[in-house]
């Protein structure tokens, strides 16, 4: 057979072959695609060809990553923008406090360098500080001679106000009111006669300065009038009491207290008024001084309050303007009660309030007049105090 004929039958066996149907995934493959996923363009040229980062849109797009600025926390503000990697600058501090901010800016404020002395670890409270005390001496037999019973009721009022003077100086200024209840002496005795009631009207004055190596010098005066309102006033119901005290501290555990007193009463009486303070530690503290001592010890804040305990002694000594009636006549006199007296109580201070009860015992209680009256004593007697500082 001629290669012409092996042609002509070739020919005809293909176009005899059937025909399929495409196949799809054939169809996918070849089949150019209608969109591109960004930066992933196969091209290798054209408006869709990345060559680097992103950093503006593609074009047909909306979609736009702004790219974030962060300044610099640090840094200092300039024209309202922080300013990154710059100089912080100067740093700032508050001004310094040069006044006292309780005496309205206008005074230096009082604190001896040492720390300690009568400023301690409670300084002056300036302004008005209120006291009010209660006192019960219960009924008791009298002797030298027996002229009946005498039974005691007191209230003792003082308004303080501490105010601060040139640097160093504190000045006090302070109101006092004292009321006596008395029953008895039940004897029929007009020359050892006692009325229902006395009262004083008193002023306390005084300065404490600071001085050299932290000592500070305290001078008193106190001014009064204390009557029973029955008889007009003379020289036998004013009362010009003062004193002078220098406490020097020599540790921050002792300070001495140097100095007098002076009471005008029936018997013109100038004490020492002198001794020594010990604050061993935090807990416990010894005024071992003339008129009054005490140690006291802190227990601690039960139910949150802090509660002090104490024991105290003290020699006490009170003259007022009487009336004495004797045979028809009518009599001023001047009549002192003195005695000494041990008690021990408990101490709170509860905010703005500090509170005290205490009792304990009377004893060497005398009763003395000027002419015409005539003394005696009252027996020794529980005594119980209770008061309130605020």
């Amino acid at each position: 057979m001629n290669s012409s004929v092996l042609l002509v039958l070739a020919t005809s066996l293909t176009t005899a072959v059937p025909s399929f149907a495409a196949n799809p995934f054939d169809e996918a493959l070849n089949a150019p695609a209608d969109f591109i996923i960004r930066g992933q363009d196969v091209t290798t040229s054209g408006p869709m060809y990345a060559t680097g980062p992103l950093t503006v849109p593609p074009p047909g797009t909306t979609t736009f990553y702004p790219p974030e600025t962060f300044g610099d926390p640090n840094a200092a503000v300039q024209g309202g923008m922080p300013q990154p990697y710059t100089s912080p600058g100067a740093p700032g501090y508050p001004t310094p406090i040069t006044q006292d901010p309780w005496a309205g800016g206008m005074i230096s404020p009082i604190a001896p360098s040492n720390g300690y002395g009568v400023f301690g670890p409670q300084p002056q409270q300036f302004g008005w500080n209120s006291r009010v005390d209660g006192t019960w001496l219960p009924s008791s037999g009298t002797s030298s001679p027996n002229v009946g019973d005498v039974e005691i009721w007191a209230i003792d009022i003082e308004e303080e106000y501490l105010t601060p003077g040139m640097p160093g100086d504190v000045w006090t200024f302070g109101p006092q009111f004292n009321y006596r209840s008395l029953q008895g002496p039940t004897a029929d005795d007009p020359t050892r006669d006692l009325p229902g009631s006395f009262f004083r009207f008193g002023l306390d004055l005084a300065l404490q300065r600071t001085g050299a190596r932290g000592c500070t010098f305290e001078f008193g005066f106190t001014p009064a009038i204390a009557t029973d309102l029955d008889t007009s006033l003379n020289s036998d119901s004013f009362q010009f009491d003062g004193r002078v005290v220098a406490y020097v501290p020599v540790s921050p555990q002792w300070q001495w207290v140097i100095g007098a007193a002076y009471w005008d009463r029936v018997d013109d009486i100038v004490i020492p008024y002198a001794g020594a303070v010990w604050t061993p530690n935090d807990l416990w503290e010894f005024r071992l001084l003339f008129p009054t001592t005490r140690a006291s010890v802190f227990l601690g804040t039960p139910n949150g309050v802090p509660t002090w305990m104490y024991v105290e002694g003290e020699y006490h000594v009170e003259s007022y303007q009487t009336e004495l009636t004797i045979a028809g006549n009518t009599s001023d006199a001047k009549v002192q009660f003195s005695d000494y007296r041990l008690v021990g109580g408990f101490r709170w201070e509860a905010g703005w309030v500090t509170t005290f009860a205490e009792g304990g015992y009377a004893f060497n209680r005398e009763v003395k007049y000027t002419s015409p009256g005539r003394d005696f004593d009252i027996d020794g007697q529980f005594i119980g105090r209770v008061g309130f500082r605020f």
